[in-house]
């Protein structure tokens, strides 16, 4: 009886002990999965076309946005977007659902995520993660890019950003959040 009692117990605590570490891995695979394809380079909506002539300026897309209101990537940002007037930019959250479009993006009040901000200084209803964007100046013809990009800030475990295009520096906030 007493063997059999031991062995119930031993064998409950193996099983507790394994359990416990599948939830561990499950949660971090989550964070993982939410940043999948974050900085990706290639195309997510068909292969990109240049047929633009872009001696004014060439197109540049920065692929990580932290707002948190110091100026430091807040925004997304596309490098001379503002030379070419006849542009489409829309973003899309990670189920391919169009949530962003603006056919002027070139006044700060018409960058994505935008505001209001909510109370994590954060554009309101846009969380961490994964998000996709297509570009068209013209047609589709003449230039559509689209990729992936990253919205992150503090509050989340830290993600690899290698390959990340940033727009001057990474955030010096959320790399070194305070305490």
């Amino acid at each position: 009886m007493i063997k059999k009692l031991r062995f119930s117990i031993i064998a409950i605590s193996i099983f507790t002990i394994f359990s416990c570490g599948d939830d561990d891995n499950n949660n971090q695979e989550e964070v993982i999965n939410k940043y999948a394809g974050c900085c990706s380079t290639d195309p997510v909506f068909g292969a990109n076309v240049d047929n633009l002539d872009q001696s004014a300026g060439e197109i540049e897309v920065f692929t990580i946005v932290t707002q948190n209101g110091d100026a430091y990537n807040d925004m997304f940002s596309i490098r001379n977007i503002d030379l070419y007037p006849n542009h489409t930019v829309t973003i899309y959250n990670s189920d391919n659902e169009e949530i962003f479009q603006n056919t002027d993006y070139t006044d700060i009040l018409n960058l994505f995520p935008g505001y209001p901000q909510d109370e994590n200084n954060g554009a309101a209803g846009v969380s961490n993660g994964t998000y996709k964007y297509k570009i068209v100046i013209e047609n589709e013809e003449t230039f559509r890019k689209s990729g992936s990009f990253c919205v992150y800030t503090w509050a989340d475990p830290e993600p690899n950003f290698d390959g990340c295009n940033l727009r001057s520096q990474f955030d010096p906030i959320i790399a070194f959040p305070p305490n």
